[in-house]
């Protein structure tokens, strides 16, 4: 029972470093908080589903963590959208 908990928690923790590292510019929080979002997020949601699915669902309660600290680390994603205006101004002719 607890190898399952290290198990979520080794998750959760290659998820929020693998998108600190990875995507920094949508991450403009502390890396800190982003590990440990994932950290925590890959044991709420791999406990959760070991519970709910049972003890001998190892590789179910796993993949279950993975998809749960992937979708709670993106709510700190930020994009900019600054840099991407979401429309073109029309152009000007030029004239001679």
């Amino acid at each position: 029972m607890a190898l399952d908990f290290v198990t979520f928690a080794l998750v959760g923790l290659v998820v929020g470093t693998g998108a600190a590292l990875l995507l920094p510019r949508l991450f403009r929080a502390p890396r800190a908080l982003t590990v440990l979002t994932g950290m925590t997020s890959g044991l709420v949601t791999g406990g959760l589903a070991r519970v709910v699915l049972g003890a001998d669902s190892l590789l179910v309660s796993t993949l279950v963590a993975l998809v749960g600290a992937g979708l709670l680390v993106s709510v700190l994603a930020r994009p900019d959208q600054r840099s991407r205006p979401l429309h073109r101004a029309p152009r000007r002719p030029h004239h001679a």
